[in-house]
């Protein structure tokens, strides 16, 4: 029985996606009601409203008291918070995240090199400065290191960039002890070095290489490190 609710609100959640695919219902737009919904997909209420409140919690929908629910603006990024759950829950992740990294964080480095402006380069040099200023105080780095990645992700101006960056930084930020733990902090001041400066130059390239490298590093590392352990 239990089994047959949870499928009938899958429908109806993919029945709103469709909706919102092919533009039936836009932006700012109030949708039908759960009564209308249930009836015109043949489901009950109590599985109409799982599918909204799934759709709410992801912030694709808002409800208003009194007024009805209603669709947010929307971007394909908005979609991208459902990972957030599910990274955080796997703890075994980390070099899995890190191959993604590795790919995303060399084209926001090369898109910021192109794109980028001065107060953006500020920042990285604070960013910088912090971390060459703590590379023995976990905390301090990993808070600098943090925004380092935001703020290059930030000025790719990308809207998918900057979203898979903030879901990935996050989980990278909950899991810096780990990483701590496993490397120190000490090798990503030289490397962050690298890229502020191809950042600086303007060379998109030497920027992607610059993060592709460091990343890869890192997770090379940890990858050596686990291997170790498990011997």
């Amino acid at each position: 029985m239990e089994k047959k609710k949870v499928n009938t609100s899958e429908i109806v959640y993919r029945a709103i996606e469709e909706k919102l695919f092919n533009k039936e219902w836009t932006s700012g737009m109030k949708i039908a009601s759960e009564n209308q919904l249930s009836q015109e997909l043949g489901v009950s209420r109590m599985s109409v409203r799982e599918a909204i409140e799934k759709m709410v919690a992801l912030n694709v929908l808002t409800k208003r008291q009194g007024e009805g629910t209603f669709v947010n603006e929307l971007s394909p990024s908005i979609y991208l918070n459902s990972l957030v759950p599910m990274l955080l829950l796997d703890k075994d992740n980390l070099l899995d995240v890190l191959e993604f990294r590795e790919v995303i964080e060399a084209d926001s480095a090369r898109f910021c090199a192109e794109r980028c402006d001065d107060s953006t380069i500020k920042i990285l040099e604070e960013c910088y400065q912090v971390m060459y200023d703590n590379n023995d105080t976990s905390e301090a780095f990993a808070n600098a290191d943090y925004q380092f990645h935001m703020e290059i992700a930030k000025a790719s101006k990308n809207s998918l960039i900057i979203k898979v960056n903030s879901i990935l930084t996050d989980i990278w930020k909950f899991q810096q002890n780990e990483i701590n733990r496993y490397l120190g902090p000490e090798r990503g001041v030289k490397e962050h070095k690298k890229i502020l400066d191809a950042i600086k130059e303007r060379d998109p390239e030497l920027a992607a290489l610059f993060m592709k490298r460091h990343v890869a590093r890192t997770k090379n590392d940890i990858l050596s490190i686990k291997e170790k352990e498990k011997k």
